[in-house]
């Protein structure tokens, strides 16, 4: 068990140093387990370089019986039943609408309902609720997975943005200009700037120089240190130039490169503390949609 412990997570978490930070162990102590698993099975579960480690179609397939074994009795291990007992709900959320826009609200959540116990991991990949001991994620998309219940919490609209020393070192006028600038994408919406370019009647431009980040509010900091053009998501833009940002719109138009929904399991439509969540979501978000 312990074996599998240490395999299921180091198939989550892309390594065996965060496997090992996780479980608190050292790296070569979950390099041990895994090795003992491995010649138990008779089969390579990973594929080990120097710098990272590949799932094997072996460890693939173990890793999805491990994860919803491991996610069951994550899910089944809950406080101790009684009407007091705190309710718990196990959220996957992407970094930038965790910062921006749910962290600054969740306060008036807890608040509201003290009887509830949020349990908030951030990620920038797509949490699989068939595996992991989540009872809802946030994702970016079109609402296309069928099997899950998903409900939608906002449009995003993309706009180029930058300080005004970029701007005028680059001299942006029109979308045009963007050639001479480094553009700053993002992993998790790998398509957003070739809309947006498309959207500009320039596709197929090439910048200058370009960097990719995880997350936008990675692709928010760069921009803010004068690294490039990155492209802020409105309505969660808009929140930033409230506060201050030094990031300026640079043109009117804008694409949409997808939106935010809130997504679990079918099974769990009448979980009450999801329920609660839901309802309070879709009231915080009814101007944004």
């Amino acid at each position: 068990m312990l074996s599998l412990q240490a395999f299921d997570a180091a198939v989550r978490l892309g390594s065996f140093k965060a496997a090992a930070a996780a479980l608190r162990l050292t790296p070569s102590a979950i390099s041990h387990r895994i090795a003992n698993l491995e010649r138990s099975l008779g089969k390579g579960l990973f594929t080990r370089s120097h710098r990272f480690i590949e799932v094997t179609a072996a460890g693939k397939a173990l890793a999805i019986a491990t994860g919803r074994a491991f996610a069951e009795l994550s899910r089944s291990a809950t406080p101790a039943a009684g009407k007091n007992a705190p309710r718990r709900l196990r959220l996957s959320v992407l970094p930038f609408f965790a910062s921006d826009w749910l962290i600054p609200r969740v306060g008036r959540f807890m608040a509201a309902h003290p009887d509830i116990e949020l349990v908030i991991e951030t990620s920038s990949r797509h949490a699989d609720l068939d595996v992991e001991a989540f009872d809802a994620a946030i994702r970016v998309g079109d609402g296309g997975w069928p099997a899950l219940a998903a409900t939608p919490l906002m449009e995003l609209r993309a706009v180029p943005v930058a300080t005004a020393a970029v701007r005028r070192k680059a001299k942006l006028t029109n979308p045009g200009d963007l050639t001479f600038v480094t553009l700053i994408h993002v992993t998790t919406f790998p398509l957003a700037w070739p809309i947006w370019l498309e959207g500009a009647g320039i596709g197929g431009l090439a910048a200058r120089q370009v960097v990719w980040v995880d997350s936008f509010g990675t692709a928010m900091q760069l921009a803010e240190q004068n690294a490039g053009v990155a492209l802020g998501l409105e309505p969660l833009f808009t929140a930033r130039e409230r506060a201050g940002s030094n990031l300026k719109r640079l043109f009117e138009q804008s694409q949409p490169p997808g939106g935010y929904w809130l997504v679990h399991r079918r099974s769990d439509n009448n979980h009450p503390a999801l329920r609660i969540f839901k309802r309070w979501l879709l009231a915080e978000t009814a101007d944004d949609r």
